[in-house]
């Protein structure tokens, strides 16, 4: 933003140009300002001159002292939703000419573009932040992410996905493409992957289809899902994005935060602790043995819970606890 509207005072000759930003959804918006060394006011300003300063205590002053003291023209442009004005003031000492119709005719151009790329701007912050929101939720789910363009070819991964294809287990990623392990699973694989980017150019409803891949260590499956992006789905993806797989490890330990457990379901820091260890997989002994504490004490500490939560069974309480928001809190520093 500084540098365009130092651009448009280089252009006009002004010797200040001020960008105001009106907007029921951003109340704290104010006022972009470039001044000049010399120039009318302009050295008045806090800070440097020179400098791209947002105040709403500085603009009402400011902008009096240019009104009265110089030659101004200006520009008004609504947002695409009508609710965000902007406003492009440029100023020019009373020494140098006033502003023609051309120059003024520049001002309203200008003031579109500016409207245009702010909003541009917002709107690719806004889908950033919340790209980063939903990958945030599924790495915390244990749940990888593998985007495919539409020759199949891997375009993003997310964190989660890339410790399973780092391993190497069941899945992995060779010339930038996911391959299973085994032969076997691997043509399977390819095969549901080429089904899946041709139904992506169907209007029907993405179907998806699961996969379960063999891991190389012998323990549980790895298991997929890959269904099409639809065009309307894409928000925030590469326009060539094609394919989605979600990757989800069996053996994967949910990460449970004991603090969380212990607000939301009203426990003790005791009673927290067991229901933690218990969700994670152990049985009531392993938990009463990583606490420290007698079997007596851990079936009173789950007694308790079971009271407070109106549950009657240790299967239930697991389910509660996996069924809740608690699996989206910050990562505890031990998991046992």
């Amino acid at each position: 933003m500084k540098t365009s509207l130092e651009l448009i005072r280089e252009q006009f000759a002004a010797n200040a140009v001020v960008l105001t930003i009106e907007s029921r959804n951003r109340p704290n918006e104010g006022t972009y300002y470039i001044g000049m060394a010399g120039g009318t006011s302009g050295a008045d300003m806090e800070g440097e001159s020179d400098t791209l300063v947002m105040s709403r205590s500085v603009r009402s002053r400011e902008l009096s002292e240019l009104m009265e003291n110089c030659h101004h023209t200006s520009a008004t442009q609504y947002g695409s939703e009508g609710i965000t004005c902007y406003k492009l003031l440029v100023f020019r000492p009373r020494s140098e000419a006033s502003f023609d119709q051309e120059e003024k005719s520049v001002c309203e151009i200008l003031v579109s573009h500016l409207a245009r790329g702010i909003e541009m701007s917002w709107r690719m912050g806004a889908t950033e932040i919340e790209r980063t929101l939903y990958s945030d939720v599924v790495d915390r789910l244990s749940v990888g992410v593998v985007i495919l363009d539409r020759s199949g070819k891997i375009v993003r991964t997310s964190s989660t996905a890339d410790e399973i294809l780092a391993e190497g287990s069941g899945l992995q990623a060779k010339g930038g493409r996911l391959h299973a392990r085994c032969s076997n699973e691997d043509r399977e694989l390819q095969a549901v992957i080429k089904a899946t980017l041709q139904d992506g150019g169907n209007s029907a409803p993405p179907a998806a289809r699961g996969l379960s891949l063999t891991k190389r260590s012998g323990s549980r499956n790895l298991g997929l899902i890959v269904r099409p992006i639809k065009a309307h789905t894409n928000r925030g993806l590469s326009a060539n994005s094609a394919v989605a797989v979600f990757l989800r490890d069996s053996e994967a330990v949910p990460e449970i935060e004991g603090d969380l457990v212990r607000q939301l379901f009203d426990l003790t820091p005791a009673e927290a602790a067991v229901a933690r260890r218990l969700t994670v997989g152990l049985s009531l002994d392993e938990a009463a043995s990583s606490l420290e504490i007698s079997r007596n004490t851990a079936r009173a500490h789950l007694r308790s819970i079971f009271s407070k939560s109106g549950i009657s069974r240790q299967t239930e309480l697991v389910r509660l606890v996996l069924n809740s928001v608690v699996l989206l809190g910050e990562r505890p520093r031990q998991v046992v």
